[in-house]
């Protein structure tokens, strides 16, 4: 490669990086605010072809196979969920690159949701590419339209299509993903809000559409920018430590820690983090329970490169070792111990008591990871055996600790169905949690098992819902409960399950407290 053309990809590379930050801290405009799918164009161009990676398809293709060669093919380790690749000129990353598409050689998906950092436009939320095609040298790839129209009934994305005409976050990957998989078609998606919310807001809508489909999660991310090689290295080994425990939030705590050290040059971490704890979380909820590092290296390691200004790159693969229903706990995470049991029971006694007491709303002070990831629960009072309340959250949208607050409240306060509790029933009221785990769609009533289904029946802007434990306490076949379940609940027709209605499940962990005072064995 000559010279100049070296430089311009390594200044290019510095560019786009570098105005990285300084789009995050710009004022942000929303993507539910901008143009439709109609005013997209039909085909979205290559715009960094020539720059980021060579713009004539022999030598592009012979490239992207040079580095596939030179990498390992990967051990198995397990069902490939999700791949971390780096975005920058391929002079610097394509060989960390190809590290992580060597293992795709042979496979086939039929969609790769690829998402990606915005390093030029800032919006709120997440924007979708309304193009019907993506080209690049090697040809162009189809945008899987019905994904991207599954995740925006869902809200969690719009279409932006100014957001992705400047940006290589995504772009950069097709070539690569051309190679070794031939025909697919592809989600992309741009964040430039890195926040837990919005990060959520994709990562369940985009695991339950994934959920058994042939779909491969991509995380678009470079690693540390422009500290010194050792610094580099020190800084990435830590935050790969984090992305390794296949927890979203410790990646967040750890670059949060990293940053405030005051490493001299470090501007960023992780350029792509938002797309980077997406893809764990929507990963953990299909299953994923394993992670490997396959390359590191950094921008110091090419000939390119200084060793006093680096840019990190690392290839991990995310895997499921187990079948989906197993490799994690009922509720798609991990499931919470003894000790956190009785701390939400605590918790949510504590918050029914002041609030019927004195109106409040007791403050959450809390440490515990667990219980302070995003969670969806139902709390369930009983007096005396029989019902007292249940009100609860089918998306989880808040940490679980304020999520059991919120529901133990409204469950005693709110409960249209019976008048708000008193204070002299506190002492009897007995006190049910039930966390759960993402929702997911069913094609029929028979892949339902109501021994550890809860069940969603809607239509329209109906719907209703039935916790796993109905049917054990009513002793309903699964053709009686879902008729009660649109009937009673939702206000349908008895028999809409069979002709139309929406059917969704999910699990629970359930755990209960008696009223103060009860004996536990009496209730054995």
């Amino acid at each position: 490669m000559r010279p100049r053309v070296r430089l311009a990809l390594f200044v290019l590379g510095v560019a786009a990086a570098a105005t990285f930050a300084a789009v995050r801290a710009m004022p942000r405009e929303s993507a539910s605010s901008t143009s439709s799918p109609a005013a997209a164009p039909t085909v979205r161009p290559a715009a960094v072809a020539g720059t980021f990676y060579p713009l004539v398809s022999e030598e592009l293709r012979s490239g992207i196979e040079s580095y596939l060669r030179k990498a390992p093919v990967p051990e198995s380790r397990g069902e490939l969920v999700a791949l971390i690749v780096p975005h920058a000129g391929y002079v610097f990353s394509g060989p960390v690159a190809g590290y992580a598409y060597r293992g795709l050689e042979g496979q086939s998906y039929d969609t790769v949701a690829v998402i990606g950092p915005s390093h030029r436009v800032a919006f709120t939320g997440v924007a979708l590419s309304g193009a019907d095609r993506w080209a690049t040298p090697l040809g162009e790839v189809a945008v899987d339209r019905a994904a991207c129209e599954a995740l925006a009934a869902a809200g969690a994305v719009r279409v932006y299509e100014g957001a992705h005409a400047p940006e290589h976050s995504i772009e950069v990957q097709l070539p690569f993903l051309q190679v070794v998989l031939g025909e697919f078609k592809l989600v992309p998606a741009l964040m430039a809000d890195f926040s837990a919310e919005n990060c959520n807001a994709l990562a369940r809508p985009l695991a339950e559409w994934a959920r058994g489909r042939s779909v491969l999660l991509v995380a678009s991310s470079d690693m540390s920018h422009y500290p010194a090689y050792e610094e580099a290295v020190r800084v990435d080994g830590e935050t790969l430590e984090a992305i390794q425990t296949l927890d979203p939030e410790r990646v967040a705590a750890t670059t949060q820690r990293l940053m405030s050290e005051g490493v001299p040059g470090l501007s960023t971490c992780l350029c792509g983090e938002g797309p980077v704890r997406t893809v764990l979380a929507a990963a953990r909820l299909l299953g994923a329970d394993r992670v490997e590092v396959l390359r590191y290296a950094n921008s110091g390691d090419v000939p390119q490169g200084a060793r006093g200004r680096v840019v990190g790159y690392a290839a991990v693969a995310v895997y499921r070792t187990k079948g989906e229903d197993t490799a994690t706990m009922n509720t798609g995470e991990e499931s919470l111990n003894a000790e956190q049991q009785q701390r939400l029971l605590a918790l949510a006694r504590e918050a029914i008591e002041e609030y019927v007491k004195a109106g409040r709303r007791v403050e959450v002070d809390e440490k515990d990871a667990q219980l302070l990831r995003v969670g969806a629960a139902f709390v369930t009072l009983k007096e005396h055996g029989e019902l007292r309340g249940c009100i609860g959250s089918l998306r989880a949208e808040a940490p679980l600790i304020e999520t059991v607050r919120n529901r133990a409240i409204d469950a005693a306060a709110r409960d249209f169905r019976f008048r708000p509790v008193r204070e002299d029933e506190l002492p009897g009221l007995e006190i049910e949690i039930s966390v759960l785990s993402p929702v997911r769609r069913v094609n029929s009533a028979e892949e339902i098992d109501i021994s550890k289904h809860g069940v969603i029946a809607a239509s329209g802007k109906r719907r209703g819902v039935y916790l796993p434990q109905v049917a054990e306490e009513t002793g309903w076949s699964r053709d009686e409960l879902l008729s009660h379940l649109c009937r009673d609940k939702a206000g349908l027709p008895p028999d809409a399950w069979k002709k139309g209605a929406e059917l969704s499940v999910f699990t629970v962990q359930s755990f209960s407290s008696p009223a103060p005072g009860e004996d536990d064995s009496e209730r054995d």
